[in-house]
């Protein structure tokens, strides 16, 4: 019996190991970091260099860092803008305008990439970002302080514990906006108005102009429509006012921002290409 019972143990570990794994579920982030390698490859490395570090899991150089909480919470605003000040040397409210415009891009260029590249939403409310500002290259970045998307009910990750699945594409575009926007840059855009003096539309054209310059650069790669997708996005954060979007000959985003951020009057006089604001050069 004992002979028997030990045989059963054997043959029953053999059948176990002989019996196929299931298959290992798509890490979410996987399709963000396989479109931002196109993008490095065919466009430019500069649109997302801020987010490499968060999409390849490794650390970013050493930097100073600032959570979305803090700045929601209106602490250490000031220590942003003084960074500002250094890099830039521009007056307060200019210093203010253009650390929010880098700070926005960056909080919104991870979510219009997971967008677009598989309608795979990274949650950045503020708890779960941090800003990162470096001394070396990218000098300014952002991550996840924990892995959190947004998918539909058909995505190959939608069973992966990161992953909260939406109904529709509709729900995903609006807990889009609570999460980015609502619950992070609406608050922060906030504390830089308590400590500037700065206009509120000035600071919304660059949650437009970050938009457009993401899709502008992410577009390229993937075959949906670039003008579709800054449109879908713009209407999403309500600030379709605040640029002008239209496609080259060759089907590319083309914008134009309706408000300034103030870079033309940092000393040099130096003006956006999509900048609202025309000069004649020599």
């Amino acid at each position: 019996m004992r002979l028997a019972t030990a045989e059963a143990h054997v043959l029953s570990a053999t059948a176990l190991g002989r019996r196929p794994l299931a298959p290992l579920l798509p890490q979410p982030i996987d399709a963000l970091r396989a479109v931002a390698d196109r993008v490095d490859r065919d466009v430019s490395a500069h649109p997302l260099a801020g987010v490499r570090a968060w999409l390849d899991g490794t650390p970013g150089p050493e930097a100073v860092e600032f959570s979305g909480a803090e700045l929601a919470a209106g602490e250490r605003i000031g220590e942003l803008m003084g960074t500002a000040a250094a890099l830039w040397g521009g007056s307060a409210h200019a210093n203010a305008a253009l650390a929010w415009k880098t700070y926005c891009y960056w909080t919104l260029a991870p979510v219009v990439l997971g967008y677009v590249a598989a309608r795979r939403v990274p949650v950045l409310d503020a708890a779960n970002a941090v800003f990162r500002v470096s001394a070396d290259a990218p000098m300014f970045s952002v991550r996840q302080v924990r892995p959190r998307f947004l998918a539909l009910p058909h995505d190959p990750c939608a069973s992966h514990p990161d992953v909260e699945v939406v109904a529709n594409e509709s729900e995903l575009l609006d807990r889009l906006r609570a999460t980015v926007f609502d619950a992070h840059l609406a608050p922060v855009l906030d504390a830089f108005l308590a400590n500037a003096r700065v206009g509120r539309r000035t600071l919304m054209g660059s949650v437009a102009s970050g938009i457009a310059y993401a899709v502008a650069s992410i577009a390229q790669v993937v075959p949906d429509p670039d003008d579709v997708l800054a449109k879908t996005l713009l209407e999403a954060l309500d600030v379709t006012d605040l640029v002008d979007v239209s496609t080259d000959e060759a089907g590319r985003l083309v914008y134009q921002r309706r408000t300034c951020c103030l870079a033309l009057t940092i000393e040099g006089n130096r003006t956006c290409s999509t900048c609202c604001v025309r000069h004649e050069r020599p």
